[in-house]
């Protein structure tokens, strides 16, 4: 599937060429390792089952998933940099891979050579495949722990600096199977996973559903992109309090949802602990996919959130909507902050489906940007957005098909240092998620 370039800077990943190995059918713990077999194509090594002693996949060679492959408590998977995984479905069951609580994956790629996880068709599609999923020992808020709604993992517990591994430079393409209407697979799935845990650069492409979810649990994100996704780009539930920082979402003409849609827990939006996470640095690009509801974030069931320096562009729906009564009541309460950001959206603030009385007084010193003055509570410091020449180094914005980079130099609009929300947080002198001299997205991603 061909999708449109959006965001110039974003760069098709350069290709790796991978070769194929000769080996013997093995046994690591109880995952069987074959070459050449089943739906592979030659040459290729076929992983199933699963994974209870340490194991590496090198670059040198081509795996193959076949059903669920889970890499079992106290196991480690370690996958070089440059390693290609392929997979599919066999018989209208997805292919996925599950680290498990307890287990670890060691996944560190690089921006020359990422870890690309892809579909096994010569001429692939959104769904072609599951995902990668991810269970840890963090807190969530639907008990101490539950169980996922695919793949059957257990999630959740009580210790919030919990360790599943590296993530790094990785690249995740047409995920989504769908198994039934109320079961899909999102790119990367984060259930209940700690802090410990390195999350970077790390890209969801052209999949079905979700690009990233975050169920519960503690994770931080850096450097991530969802392009085309068919639902959600990103989205949290179950009492997620981690942090992120330089987030990209790119829809597509094809399909999609929400840049983001933010959940605290949708059967008891008022159980702790609540989603909170802190956020700066984020990028939201819309587009119309024909039914015009496609919105930039959407707050909802009882979640509460600090977001900085976002811009939200180009959404047919809402750029920012915020449901329920325990949502209004946390943005009533200010523990819904949006500062520091440009809302670019024909609709840029909408309050909905709620009976809660708010006050937005509040939001009057939090230097927000619309695109329009009508009464809009989010326009405290211009009537319209203007266009800066980039060589000004100034604010900038140039269209849909343009460069979006912006170093809030307006005046009204001051510059804020993310830094100062944690040692999570990187110095970021501009809005959004890429500056004029640091395009993270070089080399190893794809559009």
């Amino acid at each position: 599937m061909k999708t449109n370039a959006i965001l110039i800077g974003l760069l098709i990943g350069t290709s790796i060429l991978f070769n194929a190995c000769t080996i013997q059918e093995d046994n690591i713990g109880d995952v069987t390792i074959i070459e050449g077999s089943g739906t592979s194509s030659e040459g290729t090594i076929t992983l199933e089952g699963e994974i209870s002693e340490d194991l590496t996949l090198n670059s040198d060679n081509v795996y193959e998933l076949v059903g669920g492959v889970s890499v079992k408590d106290g196991a480690t998977l370690t996958i070089e940099a440059g390693t290609r995984i392929v997979a599919g479905n066999t018989g209208g069951v997805f292919a996925y891979l599950a680290i498990e609580q307890g287990a670890k994956i060691m996944a560190e790629g690089t921006a020359s050579q990422p870890i690309v996880f892809t579909s096994n068709q010569s001429t692939p599609n959104p769904g072609d495949w599951g995902g990668l999923l991810l269970a840890g020992k963090a807190p969530i808020n639907r008990g101490t722990t539950a169980t996922t709604e695919v793949a059957n993992l257990t999630y959740g517990g009580t210790d919030a600096s919990d360790n599943s591994g590296i993530l790094k430079y990785v690249r995740l393409e047409y995920t989504g199977g769908k198994i039934n209407e109320d079961a899909e697979y999102n790119g990367l799935s984060l259930y209940g996973i700690g802090n410990g845990t390195t999350l970077e650069y790390i890209q969801a492409f052209n999949g079905n559903d979700d690009g990233i979810e975050f169920f519960g649990g503690t994770a931080n994100l850096k450097y991530a992109i969802v392009t085309g996704s068919g639902d959600d780009s990103f989205d949290w539930t179950d009492g997620w309090v981690g942090n992120g920082q330089f987030w990209i979402a790119q829809q597509t003409s094809v399909a999609g949802d929400k840049g983001i849609e933010a959940d605290n827990f949708s059967d008891n939006p008022g159980a702790t602990p609540f989603s909170n996470p802190t956020l700066s640095n984020i990028t939201l690009i819309g587009a119309e996919d024909g039914d015009g509801e496609n919105k930039g974030i959407e707050f909802r069931a009882g979640t509460k959130v600090q977001l900085y320096n976002a811009i939200i562009k180009a959404f047919p729906g809402k750029g920012i909507e915020v449901d329920d009564d325990q949502t209004l009541t946390n943005l009533n309460n200010n523990e819904i902050i949006v500062m520091n950001s440009i809302i670019d959206n024909e609709n840029s603030f909408d309050l909905d489906h709620g009976g809660a009385t708010v006050d937005l007084a509040d939001f009057s010193a939090f230097y927000n940007y619309t695109v329009d003055g009508s009464g809009d509570p989010f326009n405290t410091a211009a009537t319209t957005i203007p266009d800066v020449d980039p060589d000004t180094e100034e604010f900038v914005i140039s269209g849909f098909t343009g460069t979006y980079q912006y170093t809030s130099a307006i005046d009204g609009f001051d510059n804020f240092d993310p830094s100062t929300l944690g040692s999570f947080f990187d110095a970021a002198n501009y809005v959004g998620a890429l500056g004029e001299d640091d395009n993270w997205t070089s080399d190893w991603t794809r559009l």
